[in-house]
């Protein structure tokens, strides 16, 4: 089942393909698709990134700080490196005595509880949804230092317009970073998208007004309803995109007035028969998202095991 998808630099998808418990590639050019870590069941194991079997794997970010692509796994962060398929964990520790614990200290020593996605920003800082801890998590680029920069540890709905670290979340599952300084995070269980001013720590809701449903295009994104948002894109111009996943819908907010739309999905089930019904405004529980160079959003189709892309000019999802 594919849940979260990055694009790199230079045209390389890659899938987090959780039920297979492996990272895949895509060469956009040539459709060709490759292993790069991780090992698929009844697969052989050819080469070292092939066979390290990994835990559920739930998210990517296009580039760490060394250029390398990323994933979470269940309790710890790993990173691939390109050149020697090496698979090497940075921030997490196994342990028996709970799975909270490190903050101020490195973050090879921290313990994680079902990390579920990760992002970086411009200075090379790392950010990991640690979902099951309640909370999201910094691990600075040049100390190697962990933090947390919003929640408490209680699965509850508080804080807007405090300190972040004082801001209660249920489950995190997904993060992007803009080039202002904003942090957004899925907050699924609360049925919102959470906003950290990394500038002055502050968090706010961007959408969702914590009801599981379907409202709001055309308001204001903290007067819309979602369902379970569970993936997150920031466009060139720092609109924001939200994977509404049990709505069957893409939505964005805009950055100027903050009101949201609708762009791709119909609420509808899509189910690939036969080319004849290829495209289609249906989607099935989309989950990870990601932008292209042309600002077509590739989509995890999860419940249909597909990648699909919604084309910003046509305005249609194609297979």
């Amino acid at each position: 089942m594919p849940e979260m998808v990055a694009l790199d630099s230079n045209g390389h998808l890659y899938i987090a393909d959780s039920e297979n418990h492996a990272i895949r590639k895509v060469e956009l050019r040539t459709g060709l698709i490759t292993t790069v870590a991780g090992c698929p069941a009844g697969s052989p194991h050819p080469a070292d990134r092939q066979s390290s079997p990994m835990k559920t794997l739930t998210d990517l970010t296009e580039e760490d700080p060394l250029g390398s692509p990323s994933q979470a796994t269940q309790e710890k962060f790993a990173q691939v490196a390109d050149l020697s398929g090496i698979v090497r964990f940075v921030v997490g520790a196994s342990s028996t005595s709970g799975r909270f614990r490190g903050d101020g200290g490195p973050a090879t020593s921290a313990t994680l509880n079902f990390p579920s996605a990760v992002a970086v920003d411009e200075r090379g800082n790392l950010y990991i949804a640690d979902t099951m801890n309640y909370r999201v998590r910094k691990v600075d680029a040049v100390t190697g230092i962990i933090s947390t920069v919003a929640g408490t540890g209680q699965c509850r709905f508080s804080g807007d317009g405090g300190p972040a670290v004082v801001a209660a979340l249920n489950e995190p599952v997904a993060l992007a970073v803009d080039g202002e300084g904003h942090l957004y995070i899925a907050d699924q269980s609360n049925n919102r998208v959470r906003m950290v001013d990394l500038n002055t720590g502050v968090m706010a809701t961007v959408a969702g007004t914590g009801e599981a449903a379907y409202s709001g295009d055309g308001m204001l994104g903290s007067e819309a309803a979602l369902a379970g948002p569970s993936g997150l894109a920031v466009g060139p111009d720092g609109t924001l995109y939200i994977a509404d996943t049990f709505n069957g819908r893409i939505r964005a907010v805009d950055p100027e007035t903050g009101v949201i739309r609708t762009v791709a999905g119909d609420g509808g089930e899509y189910r690939y028969l036969s080319q004849a019904n290829e495209f289609s405004t249906s989607l099935s529980r989309p989950y990870g998202i990601t932008l292209d160079q042309a600002g077509n959003i590739l989509i995890t189709d999860s419940d249909s095991h597909l990648i699909r892309r919604w084309d910003r000019r046509k305005k249609i999802v194609t297979r």
